[in-house]
């Protein structure tokens, strides 16, 4: 066996299909907020959800100094948002809410509209990884839809889930 390289590791992992969420954060009245398919489940009891944040980024900085954050888990009608939110359109880099009519949780977040679900979150752990940092965060609240079928991302495409069963 060989080492893993970092292009290699990026093969390996585009193997997995990922649903898309957005996790998004408010900070004195200021929105941001990013794609984000590295989100997990961590607990029932307590409720506990993980995500992956690049360091680099305004709304890891945001997340970590608010210690808050919404995630909105879009369904296979908002392609365009979840692309917006990943910076794939310039002209709305900087600001990447224009235009949208979001609510907003308890605590503040943004909720992108239409969203086949949503959460709002505290941050429980807080744990720097190479050039991220992983969020643990408590579901505080959160609300969801029966009538929509999710976003998702594999091998560096986007695409819809179709059931090869019944429930």
């Amino acid at each position: 066996m060989s080492e893993i390289d970092g292009q290699s590791f990026k093969n390996i992992l585009a193997c997995w299909a990922a649903g898309i969420t957005v996790a998004s954060v408010s900070s004195n009245d200021d929105w941001q907020a990013i794609t984000v398919n590295s989100f997990a489940s961590v607990s029932m009891v307590p409720p506990l959800i993980c995500l992956n944040i690049a360091n680099r980024l305004l709304t890891r900085q945001y997340m970590a100094s608010e210690e808050h954050f919404a995630i909105s888990i879009l369904s296979d009608q908002q392609l365009d948002l979840g692309k917006r939110f990943a910076g794939y359109f310039d002209d709305q880099l900087d600001n990447r809410f224009d235009g949208l009519s979001c609510e907003t949780t308890g605590l503040g977040d943004p909720i992108i509209p239409d969203a086949m679900a949503w959460l709002s979150c505290t941050v429980e752990e807080q744990l720097n990884f190479g050039e991220n940092t992983m969020f643990v965060g408590r579901v505080r609240e959160g609300a969801w839809t029966d009538d929509k079928t999710p976003l998702l991302y594999h091998n560096r495409h986007w695409g819809i889930f179709q059931a090869t069963e019944d429930k």
